[in-house]
């Protein structure tokens, strides 16, 4: 019996290895873009710089990788030697950019041995998202179809999850991807009581979480050893030393969580151990906390407004409105997206939230400017302005409309993307079949 059941294990392990290792076949990687070897202009088009403004009849030039000019194209001097290319009618944006996902660290969520996006236990700071980070991810070329070109990645699971760090959709290597290593810590937090679905009922319940105090006491112990493990000097202990950039202000502690109760709760927290940098992500209940977030100053990164409202007795539109709300009463506020699969469809999740009130500008800003500033790549990211990364796309209409966002150009770091993917090549293929059927 016990051979027989080897014998089974065997096949089925080397059915798994088979199946794996045909997807480099049927999903092949693109090959990175060239470095860029001369400058370019693109003139003619509606420039949405991500500040706010926008220019009418605009140019760009870029060379070596930044922005050289920007403004109305009829003011500016084109260099002889670049590449002019007229994107008349159409319109030139920074490259939109994705906060808090697994992108690149889980390829298909049905097969665990392409997920690397956890670890085991559950306190892992020293855990680094870049290590993981796969470039030549199928899903790569699909998020960057719709102007995604940059992501913070993040891992996920455990109290602490890791560090994120934030990577260029577009490398031979996750060092080349690089554009900031480990720029925060995040922090799953415990909820004292959690939503549980009850299929007998189909309602949503409240249950206690029985193991609280412990897990608050673990992160409590934890944040104080690595307090005094900054001070002490004493022999290396890396998840400690993990800890060290929350602790000093150099990068973000980012706490995820819907609830506004358990939000409250890690403020009081991180006011404790004396943690300055500090964004809450979900933030279903976000509107609950608007005036002392405001007050705060604490930056809210919604996880997404296409979801169902939190709770039954909730207004169908709960979710579309949170961003705009929380903008008027003065709160940051970057918008995400949940899952990895469909995170192409950042700017959809934008436009929802300009529907429901978020202005035009400030929509545009919460998936550009906004995640830059948070990130810290103000200067590099987010907005069209001169000394910036040449990260930016050409769309033929509004890119936070489905009819409108119709790719033509992508450049990261001035380099021009190929922005073919998975999904056209399977449609000129079956286009293809299907005109010769006829």
């Amino acid at each position: 019996m016990r051979t027989n059941t080897l014998i089974r294990r065997t096949c089925f392990t080397a059915l798994c290895a088979a199946a794996i290792a045909s997807l480099p076949m049927t999903l092949a990687a693109q090959t990175p873009a060239a470095a860029q070897s001369g400058p370019i202009a693109l003139v003619g088009a509606t420039l949405h710089l991500g500040n706010g403004e926008v220019v009418e009849s605009g140019g760009i030039v870029f060379a070596d990788g930044r922005i050289t000019a920007v403004g109305p194209a009829a003011d500016m001097s084109i260099p002889t030697n670049a590449t002019r290319i007229e994107v008349n009618g159409q319109h030139v944006y920074p490259g939109f950019i994705l906060m808090g996902s697994d992108l690149g660290l889980v390829e298909v969520g049905a097969v665990r041995a392409t997920q690397d996006s956890r670890e085991l236990g559950q306190l892992n700071p020293n855990i680094r998202s870049a290590d993981a980070y796969n470039v030549d991810s199928a899903l790569l070329p699909v998020t960057r179809f719709n102007g995604v070109l940059s992501a913070q990645i993040a891992p996920q699971g455990g109290l602490i999850s890791g560090r994120s760090s934030v990577m260029q959709l577009d490398a031979w290597t996750p060092e080349e991807a690089i554009i900031r290593a480990d720029d925060g810590v995040w922090l799953n937090w415990p909820s004292v009581r959690s939503a549980e679905f009850d299929f007998s009922t189909f309602s949503v319940n409240m249950i206690d979480n029985e193991n609280y105090g412990q897990q608050l006491g673990e992160l409590e112990d934890l944040f104080a050893q690595a307090a005094s493990y900054r001070a002490d000097g004493a022999e290396r202990n890396i998840k400690l030393e993990a800890l060290g950039d929350v602790l000093s202000g150099q990068a973000r502690l980012y706490v995820r969580t819907e609830l506004a109760a358990d939000f409250e709760a890690a403020m009081e927290f991180a006011q404790r151990h004396a943690i300055r940098s500090l964004a809450w992500v979900g933030a279903a209940e976000a509107e609950e906390l608007t005036a002392l977030l405001a007050e705060r100053r604490i930056p809210v990164i919604l996880s997404s407004t296409h979801r169902n409202p939190l709770y039954a007795d909730s207004p169908f539109d709960q979710p579309f409105r949170t961003a705009a709300r929380l903008h008027q009463a003065g709160v940051v506020v970057a918008i995400a997206h949940q899952g990895t699969m469909n995170a192409r469809n950042l700017a959809f999740q934008a436009g929802t939230a300009r529907a429901y009130g978020v202005p035009d500008a400030q929509a545009l800003a919460m998936i550009t400017s906004v995640p830059a500033q948070l990130l810290g790549l103000q200067d590099e990211l987010g907005t069209l302005k001169i000394g910036a990364r040449a990260t930016l796309f050409v769309s033929a209409g509004d890119a936070l409309d489905m009819a409108g966002n119709q790719l033509s150009h992508a450049f990261i770091d001035g380099r021009q993307i190929n922005l073919r993917g998975r999904q056209q090549e399977l449609f000129e293929r079956y286009t293809e079949r299907y005109t010769e059927a006829d």
